[in-house]
């Protein structure tokens, strides 16, 4: 597992382990008594896909579909795909011998682009020598899901009595009062967290759950804020 570093509200910091929560298992399909699977399969050749047939017959395809049926390329359609590669292909449908240079577009929220820029280098900020840090913005737990889209949870867990003690009362002062706690990174404890170099910056939201002597902390992440269309 891997550490994050994190202070409480007594300004108290230590580093601890966090996991990710695993979804549950998806339940088995059957049809009668024969168990369903998915499997992928080849649908069209490189040649015989829709794009690569209207650059060659032009408006001559729709009777060409009709009498030749030039999409169907028997060799290779329904042909079982095991392992891959990932290659990047420029709009001739060409593949780039080198790697092209990413691009951030930018949107409104009508959906309409605003910005493009080169990406920006982001470095890991959970392993710093300053810690993650509590801000002063709480939400109770009902409001906090209205408010935001949490996308992945991750668990923090101890190492030792220490550092039980240190994550049980934290997860219990959020539990006891119904309420979400944002965490943030950097010298003021504002900055999103990432998670790794040049990952996708998240708001983090701790919420505590007690029962009896045993805690859960869970970090919930999110990088989506709902609006009302008024706002």
């Amino acid at each position: 597992m891997r550490k994050i570093h994190i202070s409480d509200s007594n300004a108290k910091n230590t580093f601890v382990y966090f996991a990710p929560i695993k979804p549950p298992k998806n339940p088995l399909k059957a049809f009668g008594k024969e168990r369903v699977f998915s499997k992928r399969v080849i649908i069209s050749g490189e040649q015989s896909d829709y794009e690569s047939l209207l650059n060659k017959y032009q408006e001559k395809l729709p009777e060409i579909l009709q009498d030749k049926d030039p999409e169907l390329d028997l060799e290779i359609v329904g042909r079982p795909i095991e392992k891959t590669n990932t290659v990047f292909i420029n709009k001739n449908n060409e593949i780039m011998k080198i790697a092209p240079n990413w691009i951030e577009l930018i949107f409104d929220r009508d959906g309409n682009e605003k910005e493009r820029r080169v990406p920006e280098e982001r470095s890991s900020n959970i392993t710093d020598d300053l810690p993650i840090r509590f801000t002063k913005m709480k939400l109770k737990r009902k409001d906090a899901v209205r408010k935001f889209v949490f996308t992945r949870t991750l668990q923090l867990w101890h190492s030792d009595g220490l550092s039980f003690e240190f994550l049980y009362n934290i997860a219990k002062d959020l539990d006891d009062n119904d309420e979400m706690m944002l965490v943030g990174a950097g010298a003021k404890g504002r900055d999103p967290l990432i998670f790794q170099n040049n990952g996708l910056p998240w708001r983090g939201f701790l919420e505590g759950r007690i029962q009896g002597d045993s805690y859960a902390l869970l970090l919930r992440l999110s990088n989506l804020e709902l609006k009302s269309l008024n706002s």
